[in-house]
C-alpha cells in the first residue's frame, strides 16, 4: 500500500470513529500530536482513549482529504474537517454547533505504517464557529497542560503571511528573501536540492525566475499552531503561452517572524513537461 493511501485509509476509520481501524496502519508507539490543543498521545493505547473521548465530544466528526505531498520520510494532507458538538469538551457543556475547517498534518513514515500524527487547525476559529470563549477554552488548555499563560502565535503568523503575500507582488525581487528568510535558514523544494542560508536561497529565487519570470505562489488558506505554518497555495506561470497551475503546502518553521525551515509540497512534473516543451529545438 503507497504512503498515501495509508494516510488515506487512516482519515477514512477516522471519519466513521473507528479507532481500531485507524491505528491498524499505525505503528506500537504512534505519536498522536493535536498541535492548537498542545495535546499529545505516546503510543496505540493512550492514542485509542483520546480518540473515544474525542469522538464522545464529536461523534459525527469526518476529515476530507483535499490533497496529499508524500516524501521518502513523510506525507503530509490538508483539507477539510468538520464535526458537531454533541458532547462535553473539557468544562463546557456541549453546544450543539458545528465546525468546518481547514486542516493540515504531517504524517512520519516508518516501516511501511504510520509512527505519527501532526494535526493542525485553528483552535479560535473552531471555538467561534462552536460559539465558545476562546481565552477560556485555550486557559482550560493551559491548566490540563500544567502550563503558565503564553502568547497564542497567531498574530506573528498573521504577519508573516502579511510579508510572504508582499514578497510575491510584482515586481518579484529576490534580494527580498531576507523579509522571510532568517540568514541560516533551509529551503527544501521537489525536485532540486536543499539549499541551506539566505545568499543561496537568493540565488534558487534567481534561478526561477529565470526560467519563469511570471512564476507566482498564491495563498488559498492557512493555518498554525506554535511555530508551525502551513500555506495552502496555487502555483501559477505562463510557460510557452502554456499557463500551469499546481496546488502546493508550503511548511514553515518560524523563529523571530522569520522562516528557520521552507519544506514545499507539489507536484512539479507540469512545470517541467510545459518548460521541456517551450524550449528551442
Amino acid at each position: 500500500m503507497s504512503p498515501t493511501a495509508i494516510v488515506a485509509e487512516y482519515a477514512a476509520a477516522k471519519s466513521r470513529q473507528d479507532v481500531e481501524g485507524a491505528l491498524r496502519v499505525c505503528q506500537e508507539d504512534f505519536l498522536l500530536d493535536t498541535v492548537p490543543f498542545g495535546i499529545r498521545g505516546k503510543g496505540k493505547t493512550e492514542v485509542a482513549a483520546q480518540l473515544r473521548i474525542f469522538f464522545t465530544t464529536f461523534p459525527d466528526y469526518a476529515a476530507t482529504l483535499e490533497g496529499q505531498a508524500a516524501s521518502e520520510v513523510d506525507v503530509t494532507a490538508w483539507g477539510t474537517i468538520r464535526a458537531t458538538m454533541r458532547g462535553p469538551l473539557g468544562s463546557f457543556a456541549p453546544t450543539g454547533r458545528a465546525f468546518a475547517l481547514p486542516f493540515s498534518c504531517v504524517f512520519p513514515l516508518r516501516d511501511g505504517l504510520l509512527a505519527g500524527e501532526r494535526f493542525f487547525f485553528d483552535l479560535n476559529a473552531m471555538c467561534e464557529q462552536l460559539g465558545l470563549p476562546f481565552e477560556r477554552v485555550a486557559a482550560e488548555l493551559r491548566t490540563f497542560r500544567g502550563e503558565e499563560p503564553s502568547e497564542a502565535p497567531e498574530e506573528k503568523a498573521r504577519a508573516f503571511v502579511a510579508k510572504f503575500r508582499d514578497f510575491w507582488r510584482p515586481p518579484l525581487d529576490p534580494e527580498r528573501l531576507g523579509e522571510l528568510l532568517h540568514p541560516d535558514g533551509r529551503l527544501q523544494t521537489p525536485g532540486m536540492p536543499a539549499t541551506v542560508g539566505l545568499e543561496a536561497g537568493k540565488e534558487a529565487f534567481r534561478n526561477l525566475f529565470e526560467l519563469m519570470p511570471d512564476f507566482r505562489a498564491e495563498i488559498e488558506r492557512w493555518s498554525a499552531a506554535g511555530d508551525a505554518l502551513f500555506l495552502e497555495l496555487t502555483l501559477r506561470a505562463n510557460v510557452g503561452g502554456q499557463e500551469v497551475r499546481v496546488p502546493a503546502v508550503d511548511r514553515f518553521l518560524l523563529r523571530d517572524g522569520k522562516a528557520v525551515e521552507r519544506v514545499s509540497f507539489f507536484d512539479p512534473s507540469p512545470f517541467l513537461q510545459a518548460l521541456g516543451a517551450a524550449a528551442p529545438r
